[in-house]
Order: C-alpha cells, then sequence, then structure tokens
C-alpha cells in the first residue's frame, strides 16, 4: 500500500455533511449506552449480537476480583495467565499464543496494548473503579487499527454523578489476601468527580507467587456549557509480582502443586497515564452539524523483571506513549432515516529504552510511531434496513537503535483496509446483521526484534527484517432476537482467513510467518428474566444465562496443514444464575468449561491436548441501607487444572502452570 486514500475519506464525509446542514433540527436523543461498535454511542438495543456489554451491575453481583474474573465469563472470550493474573491473556475468536497480539484493549478509548508482544496490562484498571466492559467479538481494524483483529475491548471507568457519596471497603480471604479501597464521587454544577484508591496484597496460591499492588484512579468533568465538554481521566498503579514459573509432568507428581522451582524470578511495574477529552458541538443552539472529540493521551510505563533459571536475565523497559486521537461525528436522522457517520485520526508514539543487566547485554531503544486515517457510515436506505462501510489508511514507523552492538535499522510498513454490511431491526432489540472486514497486524516490536541471548542454544539478540505484516478478511453473520424484553438470544457464526500470521518456529527457534491460517466457527448466548414469566413472592431478582462457542481454528497448507492452531479449544461454554431474594440478600452462582487444547508450540499437534476443566464459582452477599458484607468462593468443585500448558521446544516433555484450587474471599463495604 502505497497511497493513502484520503479521496475516499472525503466522499464518506461529504455523503453526510451537506445534508446535516440543511436538516439539522433534529429529535434529541437520550442518554446512549454503548460507545465502541462504530465508535458512536449508541443504545444498546441498536447494536449487534457479536458486541457484548457488562454493566457495572453484572460486575458487582459476580464473584470477579480483578478483570480478567469478570470478561473470563463473558461470550467467546478464552482468559489464561502464567500463574498471576498480571499475565493475563485475553483470547477472542481462537488466536492462542499470539492473542495478546490480535485482540485490541482499551480504556475510556485509549490503546493500552504494548508495542511489544506483552500486550495489555489488565491489572492497572481495578475492577471496583469500572463502570462497564464492552467487548466486540470479531475484526474492528477498520474503525481501531492495529491489534483489532480478534476483537476488541473498551473498559469504561466510573465518572461523578449526583450528590456526594462514597464506599470504603475491605477484604480478606485465601492466601493471605488483604486489600482495602475507598471511593467518592458526586457531581455539582458543571464539576462532575470520582476519586478511588485501592490497596491488595496477597500471598500467592504458589510459593513465589506473592502480589503487592496499589492504584489510584480519578475522572474529572467539566461542561463549558451544554455544547462544549471536558473529560480528564488520570490513573496511577504500582505492583510487585514474583513469578513461580512452570512445572514438568515430574515436578508436579513429585514436588506437588504449589511449588516453585524459580524461587527469585520477579517483576515490578509502575505504570502512569494523563488522558484529556474535549467534545464540541460548535454550532448555533438550534442546528446540529455534527461534533468534534479530541483525545490528549500520555502514559509512563516502567517495568523491571528478573529471571534466573538460565542464568541472571534481568531487563528494565522504560515505555513512553504520547497519542492524540480525533474524530468528527454526526449520528442524527435526515429525511427521518438515521445516519451514523464517523471520521477521524489515531497517532501514537511510543519510545521504549530496553537495558540489560547481569548475562542480560541489552542496550537499545525501539520506537513505533503510527497513524490511522479512518471513516465509517452506517445509513438506513429503507424502513429499518441500515448499510455500511468504511475504510482506514495506517502506517507506522519502527525504529531500532542497538547501542551495544552494530544495529540501526527503520521499517515503515503500512495498508489500507474496508469492510461493508448490511442490519436489519426487524424489531426494537432485534435484528439480523452481516459484514465483510478485512483484517491486519503490525509486528510487534520483539517479534522483529529479539533480545533473547542464550548462545548455549544458539539464540542470540537481533532483527528479523524478512518477516511480512499479517493481513486477513473476516466474514460474519447473525441474529440477536429479544423476547417481550425480558429474554435475548443471540446467535453469530463467523470465519476468518488470515495470511503470514506469526508464530513461534520450535524447530528454528524464531519468529515465523505461516502462509495461511483459518478460523470458523459459532457463538451462541441467552440470557432470560424468569421473574418477567413467574412471580415467587420471596424473590425480587431471578436471572439467568448460558452461553456457547464452537471454534475451528487451522493451519492451512504447509507443515502443519489441517492441524489445530495450539491453545484453542474448540469448545467454550458457560452459565450462571443471578438471584436477589428477601429484599436484602443476593447470590451468583456461574460456571465455565473450557474443552481441550493443545500445548503451545505443538503446531504439529504431536502430543495429547491439555484436559478440558470445569470451573464453579459462587457469592453470596447481604446488604442494608449503606452497608454491606459479602463472601465469595472460587473453584468450588476443585477443580485440578492448569491455566497453560507449553510444549518444548526441544522434546514433547510439557511445562504447566496449575491454577488455584478452591479458595475464598470475604469482605465488606460501608457505604455514605
Amino acid at each position: 500500500m502505497k497511497k493513502m486514500p484520503g479521496c475516499l475519506l472525503f466522499v464518506l464525509f461529504f455523503m453526510v455533511n451537506p445534508l446535516s446542514m440543511i436538516y439539522a433540527e433534529m429529535e434529541s436523543e437520550s442518554e446512549p449506552v454503548v460507545v465502541t461498535a462504530t465508535r458512536i454511542a449508541q443504545h444498546d438495543y441498536k447494536i449487534a449480537g457479536n458486541v457484548t456489554v457488562i454493566t457495572q451491575e453484572q460486575i458487582e453481583a459476580s464473584n470477579a476480583q480483578n478483570i480478567p474474573d469478570v470478561l473470563q465469563e463473558a461470550l467467546g472470550v478464552h482468559v489464561y495467565n502464567f500463574n498471576t493474573v498480571k499475565s493475563s491473556i485475553l483470547d477472542i475468536r481462537g488466536f492462542g499464543d499470539t492473542a495478546s497480539r490480535n485482540v485490541l484493549v482499551l480504556v475510556n478509548d485509549h490503546k493500552i496494548n504494548n508495542v511489544d508482544m506483552s500486550g495489555a496490562d489488565l491489572v492497572q484498571i481495578p475492577i471496583e473503579a469500572v463502570e462497564r466492559i464492552e467487548i466486540i467479538r470479531g475484526g474492528g481494524t477498520v474503525l481501531y487499527g492495529d491489534n483489532a483483529v480478534g476483537g476488541v475491548v473498551n473498559i469504561i471507568t466510573k465518572k461523578g454523578k449526583g450528590n456526594l457519596s462514597g464506599k470504603w471497603g475491605t477484604t480478606y480471604g485465601s492466601y493471605d489476601t488483604q486489600g482495602t479501597d475507598v471511593e467518592a464521587s458526586g457531581e455539582a454544577r458543571n464539576v462532575s468527580y470520582y476519586f478511588y484508591s485501592k490497596y491488595l496484597d496477597q500471598r500467592g496460591y504458589r510459593q513465589n507467587s506473592d502480589f503487592l499492588g496499589k492504584d489510584f484512579n480519578t475522572r474529572l468533568g467539566y461542561d463549558f456549557s451544554e455544547k462544549i465538554k471536558a473529560d480528564l481521566n488520570v490513573g496511577w498503579h504500582e505492583d510487585n509480582q514474583e513469578l513461580p514459573g512452570s512445572l514438568t509432568a515430574a515436578q508436579l507428581s513429585s514436588l506437588g502443586r504449589e511449588v516453585s522451582v524459580y524461587e527469585s524470578d520477579m517483576s515490578y511495574t509502575t505504570d502512569r497515564y494523563i488522558k484529556l477529552a474535549l467534545d464540541a458541538d460548535p454550532w448555533p443552539e438550534d442546528v446540529y452539524f455534527g461534533n468534534f472529540v479530541v483525545d490528549l493521551y500520555y502514559r509512563n510505563r516502567d517495568v523491571y523483571d528478573e529471571f534466573n533459571g538460565f542464568g541472571a536475565y534481568h531487563t528494565k523497559r522504560v515505555m513512553d506513549t504520547k497519542g492524540i486521537s480525533t474524530k468528527y461525528i454526526f449520528n442524527k436522522p435526515v429525511f427521518n432515516k438515521e445516519i451514523n457517520f464517523v471520521t477521524g485520526i489515531d497517532y501514537y508514539d511510543t519510545e521504549s529504552d530496553i537495558l540489560g543487566s547481569g548475562d542480560n547485554v541489552d542496550d537499545l531503544t525501539i520506537s513505533k510511531e503510527e497513524m490511522g486515517i479512518y471513516g465509517f457510515l452506517e445509513f438506513e436506505t429503507m424502513e429499518h434496513i441500515f448499510v455500511n462501510g468504511g475504510t482506514r489508511y495506517h502506517k507506522a514507523d519502527y525504529a531500532f537503535s542497538q547501542r551495544n552492538v552494530a544495529v540501526d535499522q527503520k521499517q515503515s510498513p503500512e495498508e489500507w483496509v474496508s469492510m461493508g454490511g448490511l442490519k436489519y431491526e426487524y424489531a426494537e432489540g432485534s435484528n439480523l446483521h452481516m459484514n465483510v472486514q478485512q483484517t491486519f497486524r503490525f509486528l510487534a516490536t520483539d517479534e522483529w526484534y529479539s533480545s533473547a541471548n542464550f548462545p548455549f542454544f544458539g539464540i542470540a539478540p537481533g532483527l528479523q527484517l524478512d518477516l511480512k505484516q499479517q493481513t486477513g478478511i473476516q466474514y460474519e453473520m447473525g441474529v440477536k432476537h429479544q423476547f417481550d424484553k425480558a429474554a435475548m438470544l443471540t446467535v453469530t457464526p463467523y470465519m476468518m482467513d488470515l495470511k503470514n500470521e506469526i508464530f513461534f518456529d520450535p524447530v528454528t527457534g524464531a519468529n515465523s510467518n505461516y502462509n495461511k491460517t483459518r478460523r470458523f466457527g459459532v457463538e451462541g448466548e441467552g440470557r432470560v428474566d424468569l421473574l418477567h414469566f413467574w412471580e415467587i413472592s420471596f424473590l425480587n431478582k431471578l436471572e439467568f444465562f448460558s452461553n456457547y462457542t464452537y471454534q475451528v481454528p487451522q493451519f492451512v497448507n504447509g507443515d502443519s496443514d489441517g492441524k489445530d492452531i495450539p491453545f484453542v479449544p474448540r469448545h467454550q461454554a458457560g452459565a450462571g444464575i443471578v438471584t436477589g431474594f428477601l429484599k436484602n440478600y443476593s447470590f451468583t452462582l456461574n460456571g465455565r468449561y473450557i474443552g481441550a487444547r493443545f500445548a503451545i508450540n505443538d503446531t504439529l499437534n504431536e502430543t495429547s491436548p491439555a484436559k478440558p476443566y470445569y470451573v464453579l464459582d459462587g457469592k453470596v452477599a447481604y446488604e442494608l441501607d449503606n452497608f454491606e458484607i459479602f463472601a465469595g468462593i472460587h473453584n468450588m468443585t476443585d477443580a485440578l487444572y492448569s491455566s497453560f500448558v507449553a510444549k518444548s521446544t526441544f522434546s514433547s516433555e510439557k511445562s504447566y502452570f496449575p491454577a488455584p484450587e478452591r479458595n475464598f474471599l470475604f469482605g465488606m463495604n460501608v457505604k455514605f
């Protein structure tokens, strides 16, 4: 791709803008619920079935202690980790080991995926500060750019509302878990404010898995007028995390599940960010020409880790990211037909300084500067029938500068992707949808550059400039049906073809492109408010949900032709029930099933797959006026499973990361 398709964006813009100037006096909308599906605020009943919204009420009712806990209950989301919540990886649409680079994670619409292979740090935002989480399953590349191949997760934090209110809470649980948090929020005149702080200390299920975390989040809003508003979001997170490492089958048998053979591996992280958003509708009171949104963003992330299993391999990383996002939005009816249009520019500039110590000789700076220009239009052609289309041009400039060896290289990939689709709203809250979308993913910095230095294995630092960028196309259709505003059913079949997907080659010990991969499957979910159909005197809430995902992720052609992509379960399922009874009590029970999946690195499917497992969680709470107590239990059935399994690159031996057995959490909240 050598030419920027600016003309296409202007065509999309002028299809809408002249009409908006003529037909500006339109009926107002009520408060929007969803913001991610098209980067335009829409009511939840308007969104397609491939979008899931986890509300604050659902978060509080669950037994979730962090964001990965609540996401693993969502349709089509597979969460795994390396025995620490901090290492959690979100997989959507079956990417396995490369999921951290193919699923985009946002906080209040700004990107938190790191430019290296580590992906997004999901513990930097405490779950208690979250208002809702919006999940797009499937490609979001046209609207969001790099990393948005398998899905997009947008975490929306709380903001101040109403009169001054607050909360103080404390928790205690298994593994000597101790935590406390405090929250205050409200609004006065044209100012809103939200403050949150948390302290968490836990010993961990395994030896050398202690975690200490500290958080502070604030969100301030100021309305200059009805048409000009500002939003300031600030976050600070710090944690110390010990790393227990993996165990072989022999070690599990002889030493047990809770030991660690890497008793000095650890990591320190400090993460700070600030975002200022301005939203302006700068037109006269009686007309609407659309509104403009400008986001300014800065993030500083310091990470230090020590791995001592094969020598003293210590690394310090300092990452600075500056970003700006601008967009123009028009979402009002024209000639009594709905119009939703957005166009904008996303810009991020990240510089990462990497300094090794001990046996690590790294001393380099890697930078990635990227810019994307996009446009998306959805319009109602006939009553309740919507056509949509969009396009994006995206360019990145990488620079690799190694100071202790002669490496000074630059790379500048670019891509142009487009999409198109249809939606038929055959009833309120019900629709049929289909779309076709091109996708891409640029290489992570450490896919291009490896800092690993294990000469006794023939592995040395260096660049792989012959690697190609990943591209692909997704086909998707689905139905979302609402029954009498009391039940919801969604079914979404899909297929995705990718070229040049990047995998670690266990034979060569390096990253390489695989010519073609294919993923197809179907996702289904049902939710029902049972009290809408049956009245039970002592119950004030009785809701049931279930979901199921079937997915087939396969290599096409090549050495692994027809084999499953490692660590992707073909079958996933979840179910749960939420009850409120005797006015002051609530009880939640939910379970999830993860099917068999081949170990990481087993691209030939030569070894037996990891066993499927089922986990059941529950929570009971009592609330009276401004006081609440609760008790939660995780893994009720005491299932023995491993959250991550990897095959050795040199043999058929596997490494396991055993997950926690049955554990408990107790807590209390005092509100004012």
